[in-house]
């Protein structure tokens, strides 16, 4: 028993990672169990709480904003002139890099300018050397809210 556990403790984040977006937890179960010509048969032996909670981090998956990753700063900066200063690096930067994300967000007291979706730190360095040049004061940031889809 204690076996059948190890298992499934360790296939339960690598199933999610694959499939947490697509198919609930009991579809997992069956998709694996699935007979195909040529391919091996799995038999899963489960308790019945697996699937629950597998529906359940679907469930939590799909409400979240987005995945960890990393953007590039160009901005940040609050007071009467935050918000011009922040719509105007958009601006520059969209003059001469339009086929990038831009993201402009307000999180009192401070407006923020974002590009690039990545879900490495180190994916941003080619965009941000082109970017040094224009915008000296950028650097990669962590951010929870990257749409997992967008990643380069």
């Amino acid at each position: 028993m204690k076996r059948v556990w190890g298992v499934l403790i360790v296939m339960f984040p690598l199933v999610f990672g694959v499939c947490a977006q697509q198919i609930s937890g009991s579809e997992v179960v069956d998709e694996l169990q699935k007979d195909a010509f040529g391919q091996g048969k799995v038999t899963i032996v489960e308790d019945d709480g697996i699937a629950f909670l597998m529906d359940a981090q679907v469930e939590i998956n799909a409400r979240s904003e987005g995945v960890d990753g990393y953007r590039i700063q160009l901005y940040k900066g609050s007071g009467p002139s935050g918000k011009k200063r922040a719509l105007e690096v958009k601006g520059e930067f969209l003059d001469e890099f339009s086929g990038e994300e831009v993201y402009l967000a307000y999180n009192p007291p401070f407006w923020r300018v974002r590009v690039g979706d990545y879900r490495q730190r180190h994916e941003a360095l080619p965009l941000i050397e082109k970017l040094k040049k224009r915008f000296p004061n950028c650097y990669v940031v962590k951010d929870p809210t990257v749409n997992m889809e967008k990643f380069k």
